[in-house]
């Protein structure tokens, strides 16, 4: 049976739309009896912990980790794009158990992916995604060894598969649903070749105008400014399709045709290392970076070590 994930990135800490539209979100999940994904940041577990009615509803779901702090620089791919591979994971380990001031940066005590499991105690946190899928591997091995087994940032197969103990879930089809055509085209399509399929959405961009963290583009803020919402009949709009989308998805559950859900699999399909999957996977990665004008030095050097490749560790970037 093909089966289909709908995940969400919940990570806009700053809005009080956020945590709204989050309530819709799990109430139209609950009227479709639909299970989810739900990858929170550690800032955004902070604020969670004032919402008790919106985390009793998660824990409905899979809750999976978003990072200590999404877009505050240093990000992922900055403070991991240091030479040396083992420095670059014990200071992922460091940032990703603290808490980390949303205004310069600097750690503040413990936080990261300890709040989230304190928030979720009988939830195992063991999926992760990157934010803007902008992974890392020296990160990546350090949440392993924090951890976390399923990761849905990179782009390596359009089916689970297994490396180094972590199981990589496919690149998601579509970012943000707008219930065009096209989208509804993209999802048959994809149900149709794959038998596991990836929706991302971000709850915020149901309600607001821009991405919540385009104020982190250039540097950190010198204040937490909110984004402007989106007009109410918009908003409304989005929602209708949103629901219209589950409940055609409820159909086709109920049919037996796909399967909407939230557990993990045991993948014992091992990974074909080559430099062209690896060059495609690494490419995809940077898109996000490369959108904060940053040039990443020494990332290139920590995806060829980790995918032992290291005899091409002086090759030229892709």
């Amino acid at each position: 049976m093909r089966k289909l994930f709908l995940t969400f990135d919940v990570e806009d800490f700053i809005s009080q739309s956020s945590i709204s539209a989050l309530k819709a979100i799990l109430e139209i999940l609950k009227k479709y009896e639909l299970k989810a994904l739900f990858f929170v940041t550690g800032h955004m577990a902070e604020r969670l912990k004032n919402f008790d009615d919106v985390v009793d509803d998660l824990k409905e779901h899979e809750i999976g980790y978003h990072s200590s702090s999404h877009s505050v620089h240093p990000t992922i791919f900055e403070f991991t794009d240091v030479e040396n591979y083992e420095r670059a994971y014990y200071i992922s380990i460091r940032r990703e158990t603290s808490n980390i001031n949303p205004l310069t940066g600097e750690i503040e005590g413990k936080g990261g992916i300890y709040t989230l499991k304190s928030l979720f105690p009988n939830k195992q946190i063991i999926a992760f995604r990157a934010p803007g899928h902008c992974w890392s591997p020296p990160h990546l091995e350090a949440l392993r060894d924090l951890g976390i087994k399923y990761d849905f940032s990179a782009n390596l197969s359009s089916s689970p598969i297994s490396y180094k103990r972590i199981t990589f879930y496919p690149y998601p089809i579509i970012g943000h649903w707008q219930g065009k055509l096209m989208d509804y085209s993209t999802l048959s399509t994809s149900l149709f070749r794959n038998k596991v399929t990836i929706i991302s959405f971000h709850p915020s961009l149901l309600v607001n105008q821009r991405e919540w963290d385009l104020i982190y583009l250039k540097s950190n803020p010198k204040k937490l400014i909110e984004p402007q919402l989106r007009q109410p009949l918009e908003i409304l709009s989005l929602f209708q399709k949103f629901d219209l989308l589950l409940k055609q998805l409820q159909k086709l559950q109920k049919l037996g045709l796909i399967e909407v859900g939230n557990n993990f699999e045991k993948v014992h399909k091992n990974l074909l290392v080559t430099k062209s999957v690896i060059d495609k996977c690494y490419k995809t990665s940077i898109r996000w970076c490369m959108g904060h004008n940053y040039k990443p030095k020494f990332l290139y050097q920590h995806f060829l070590k980790f995918f032992e490749i290291n005899h091409l560790i002086n090759c030229p970037k892709p």
